[in-house]
């Protein structure tokens, strides 16, 4: 697919991190990204965000990390991580963890509801050990 000029990266306060961390993924992420339309993009944005407020709200509604819906919304999220980096079973798990150990991604998920990230984490944890190699 030809590089879409019409459109901007996307506003990253992280991406000089992510970029000297991870670099192929960094690179996957924007050629990805870059493919989209001004219009795909904000659809996918709006779905993470959509994504992760489901999640809070099946978290503060009682859900437990293993409830179907719950799962369900989380392969939702795996498929919406997958635009970035393809995560494997590992760093799926790991990418989890880092929602609960980063104080930045903790306070992004902990101010849609306390103790939000550490469900997310065993969330994506039970969805990675039953689906993911």
């Amino acid at each position: 697919m030809p590089h879409n000029t019409n459109v901007q990266p996307i506003e990253n306060p992280h991406a000089q991190e992510a970029q000297s961390r991870w670099p192929d993924a960094y690179a996957r992420s924007q050629r990805n990204w870059s493919t989209l339309t001004a219009e795909q993009q904000q659809a996918h944005l709006d779905l993470g965000t959509a994504t992760t407020q489901q999640l809070a709200n099946l978290f503060t509604g009682g859900a437990t990390a293993s409830d179907s819906a719950v799962q369900a919304q989380i392969a939702e999220h795996y498929r919406w991580v997958d635009l970035w980096w393809t995560p494997n079973r590992e760093a799926y798990i790991g990418l989890g963890q880092m929602y609960v150990d980063d104080p930045r991604f903790a306070a992004n998920y902990e101010s849609l509801a306390p103790g939000l990230a550490a469900f997310m984490r065993d969330a994506m944890r039970q969805y990675a050990e039953a689906n993911l190699t």
